[in-house]
């Protein structure tokens, strides 16, 4: 579905202001993460082609935050995260307007994970040097993403043979276990490693790794018509990851990373709109 890209970046940026503004009055630590970042060391403000504002928060941080913003946020945004949302089954929070609809194609199954328009907030561990403990640490994490991805699989999810009899002979698991158990133990494992303890950082799980000194200090750089708070030493923080970030990908590349099942700026996502438009 075709998806009017400065729209959302805007009410994006209406939405990470809201947000701002809780972390300002609560003296939350959080930076501009991802694509986010690139955006506001590249461009001064989005990315043209990005559909999403990524930001990272500290663990403690993140956990203060997900206790005051369902009170403190402006009545039109909401928080999700697996806690909350029994089908959402990401480790991160979604700051959401309700009264628009960005649902993406994969989470289009599951009515409780939709959201309207949103920001993603990651939140940041510690994570061992590269050796035995990191790989346990990993491979704890690999098995307990297949036990996600199990319960939060519906019949139609399954395509081969084996697929179809691993889902009926596993199904009954689904009544012992609560859908977010998976989810719960993998949160439970990352704050084994507190952020400060540890010279690598990772984001949601080891599934970014970053040299932690490049988040101890943050300086602001200009975005859009505001200005965030970037890792001070970015290029540490960026090139890890993206390798030559400053170099933009080609024409051919430059698109949303959200393919949407459903759009709207104007109609709410509860209202599932696209079902009576039919």
């Amino acid at each position: 579905m075709e998806i009017d890209i400065r729209a959302v970046q805007l009410r994006e940026l209406e939405i990470l202001k809201a947000v701002m503004d809780v972390c300002d009055r609560h003296g939350l630590r959080w930076w501009a993460d991802g694509g986010t970042c690139i955006g506001a060391i590249r461009h001064g403000g989005f990315i043209p082609w990005d559909d999403d504002v990524d930001i990272g928060m500290p663990r403690a941080d993140f956990d203060r935050f997900r206790q005051i913003a369902p009170r403190e946020l402006p009545p039109d945004l909401a928080v999700q995260d697996f806690q909350t949302n029994r089908q959402a089954a990401h480790f991160i929070l979604k700051v959401h307007d309700v009264t628009t609809t960005f649902v993406e194609e994969d989470l289009a199954p599951y009515p409780q994970a939709h959201t309207g328009v949103y920001i993603d907030i990651f939140p940041f561990d510690g994570c061992p040097d590269p050796g035995p403990e990191r790989d346990k640490m990993f491979r704890r994490v690999k098995r307990l993403r297949l036990v996600n991805g199990f319960l939060r699989a519906t019949w139609a999810d399954t395509r081969t043979l084996g697929q179809k009899l691993r889902y009926v002979l596993l199904y009954p698991v689904r009544w012992v276990l609560p859908f977010n158990w998976a989810t719960k133990k993998m949160e439970d494992l990352a704050r084994r490693y507190p952020l400060d303890r540890y010279p690598c950082a990772s984001e949601c799980f080891g599934w970014v790794i970053y040299p932690t000194a490049s988040i101890r200090q943050t300086a602001p750089h200009p975005f859009e018509d505001t200005a965030l708070p970037c890792p001070e030493d970015y290029d540490a923080y960026l090139r890890g990851y993206y390798g030559d970030y400053m170099q933009p990908p080609p024409p051919e590349e430059r698109f949303p990373s959200h393919p949407v099942a459903w759009f709207s700026l104007e109609k709410s996502y509860r209202d599932r709109w696209w079902e009576v438009d039919k």
